[in-house]
């Protein structure tokens, strides 16, 4: 699996984000509320069975068995059909906020 680490793309509708609980998800108002799965809600895993992405964003997972579950999904993904895997790097968007200001 590929580990793309840095600032986010321009984001799709159909892009998915992945986190590790919803607190995250306050910080990347750009994707699509529909797309967004925290690794413990009903296991991120399962969420993305039967679907293609193109493109999966996700912040730091841990090292739970869910995480290793999640990222043998993600592989697939990859391996299968393409789908390119991006760990966004939450500290670097905290830096650039701070550094706006």
């Amino acid at each position: 699996m590929t580990l793309n680490i840095g600032p986010l793309e321009p984001v799709n509708e159909d892009d998915i984000l992945i986190v590790y609980g919803f607190h995250q998800a306050r910080a990347y108002p750009e994707f699509n509320r529909d797309k967004v799965f925290t690794l413990h809600g009903v296991a991120a895993f399962a969420q993305l069975r039967g679907r293609r992405p193109k493109r999966v964003f996700h912040t730091g997972l841990g090292l739970s068995r869910e995480a290793g579950r999640l990222r043998e999904e993600l592989a697939r993904l990859e391996a299968l059909h393409g789908t390119t895997v991006h760990h966004v790097n939450e500290l670097h968007m905290y830096d650039e906020v701070a550094s706006e200001a």
